[in-house]
């Protein structure tokens, strides 16, 4: 923090409109947030962000998790660097001045319930997924960290690791092109056999899950740096290959990488009645992202009883899942900026996988296409859960934790040889990936050896596991939290509720 400080006071005096602002304390801007407004803190400048949260096209709430808190590097990891330069310094109301004592905090609204935002899980009023003793809040030096991180993400942008490698995506489009072909190919020239629709069905899937590699690097901004035309094309692409909407995936992760692995606020571990990686999830806990109460009603407790047992056949049904919320978000959502294209796009995708499965001459080779192409997609599913489920769900210290110590305790990486990156498309690397959004995935095997460093030098623990064993711990983990089900008193409890501070 004493850094931000002293960069925010060589801005000022580099702009004389900044130089000007008045100073904006803790008390103050804690008083200001309870009063409604959206203050963010970006660079030691206070911003206020009522009039542009509507309008930020990552969607609103990755914004209000942010309020009352120092989001810079939040802001500056998922955002090219004109946000900083041009964009930012717009929205500056005050320069912030923590004072002494609080000079290494990173937030200051932990004990206020905000509606719209809930204060993060703390190990103190936690359910026993405690983090691991290697990194408590005791033996790390969070401001050190920080600044560590700070260091290695201006290495990287000295070293053009955020230059994206044009003839990598050139091979990936390629083999989605070889995909669809043999999909289509099978369908439409193959002799009806069941072996016909059963490789379709696999080609199909694997097309899929290589689409949302794709989708995920342009919600991003990893190609091109420029979002209109990364989004478009994600959404020309993938809406029309796959069928899924990219702007309903886009609000949703991106509020997953603001508050990664927080029961309350994170849609992406929010799976009741079916999955509770939490035994907080026992509280029937209020959904910021879904705007509902999480009930751990009877069925909560019948399914989460044996989620380990079901885990595999529930990720086979989630495609279907996925249908329903990419049309939930475009038809009810109040914040679709691209809804028309999006839904014209599906349309398309409709009609010609529609035509495609009229080629198909029997219901039951049918019904095999169908059931192999979407169950196959499970594949993505597990490793898109792989990452987090089996990592920690509190903060050891919420108004300190720094942006990087947070990412690296709530994410987890899979082993895997180069040869084979092309099947996991950069999810085998998601502690760097959290940690630098933006950075093209063709790069981030080159980076994971800095953030080893990273943390060794600090103490933090690298959660690494091969596939094979990654399933494993998770699956355990699941198991773990399934086996409290039983003593956990089934009296209903009374949701945590939400409520703005006076």
């Amino acid at each position: 923090m004493p850094a931000l400080i002293s960069a925010a006071a060589a801005a000022a005096a580099a702009d004389p409109r900044q130089a000007k602002l008045p100073l904006c304390s803790a008390g103050e801007l804690r008083k200001r947030v309870a009063g409604g407004e959206f203050l963010v803190i970006i660079d030691g400048l206070v911003c206020k962000l009522n009039g542009f949260i509507d309008k930020h096209p990552g969607g609103p709430l990755s914004i209000m998790h942010m309020v009352g808190r120092d989001a810079t590097d939040e802001t500056r990891s998922m955002h090219p660097p004109g946000v900083f330069a041009d964009i930012m310094p717009r929205w500056a109301v005050a320069r912030f001045s923590a004072g002494e004592k609080a000079a290494a905090q990173v937030s200051y609204v932990e004990d206020l319930q905000l509606p719209y935002s809930a204060p993060r899980s703390t190990l103190a009023d936690g359910s026993g997924h405690v983090q691991p003793p290697s990194a408590s809040s005791a033996s790390l030096d969070y401001a050190a960290i920080q600044r560590d991180y700070r260091e290695l993400d201006a290495k990287l942008r000295r070293d053009g690791m955020y230059r994206c490698n044009y003839a990598a995506y050139a091979a990936e489009a390629a083999r989605y092109v070889a995909l669809f072909a043999i999909a289509v190919g099978l369908i439409l020239l193959g002799p009806p056999t069941a072996w016909t629709y059963l490789l379709a069905g696999i080609s199909t899937a694997l097309l899929w899950q290589q689409l949302a590699f794709f989708a995920h690097d342009l919600g991003h901004n990893e190609l091109t740096g420029r979002r209109e035309f990364d989004m478009v094309l994600g959404i020309c692409v993938a809406d029309v290959l796959g069928g899924l909407s990219v702007g309903w995936w886009k609000k949703n992760h991106n509020t997953h990488h603001i508050v990664t692995n927080d029961v309350d606020n994170d849609p992406d571990i929010q799976h009741l009645p079916f999955l509770a990686v939490s035994t907080r999830f026992f509280e029937s806990r209020f959904s910021t992202y879904y705007r509902r109460t999480m009930a751990f009603d009877a069925a909560a407790r019948f399914f989460v009883a044996v989620q380990d047992k079901l885990y595999y056949l529930i990720m086979c049904f989630a495609r279907y899942n996925l249908y329903f919320l990419s049309w939930s978000y475009l038809l009810l959502s109040d914040f679709a900026p691209y809804r028309r294209l999006e839904i014209a796009c599906i349309a398309v995708f409709f009609v010609w996988f529609g035509c495609l499965l009229s080629y198909i001459p029997t219901w039951p080779y049918l019904f095999l296409y169908l059931f192999v192409s979407h169950s196959i997609s499970a594949v993505l599913h597990i490793q898109i859960t792989l990452s987090h489920f089996a990592m920690s769900t509190e903060s050891p210290d919420p108004v300190h934790e720094c942006f990087a110590a947070r990412q690296i305790r709530t994410t987890m990486d899979v082993i895997c040889p180069p040869h084979f990156d092309w099947f996991h498309g950069g999810l085998q690397f998601q502690i760097e990936h959290h940690l630098f959004p933006r950075l093209p995935r063709h790069n981030l095997r080159s980076v994971q050896p800095l953030v080893k460093a990273l943390c060794r030098k600090h103490s933090m623990e690298f959660m690494e596991f091969s596939f094979i064993d990654g399933n494993i711990y998770t699956l355990r983990w699941l198991g773990e939290v399934a086996s409290r089900v039983k003593l956990h008193n089934c009296r209903d409890p009374q949701p945590k509720q939400l409520a703005p501070s006076s």
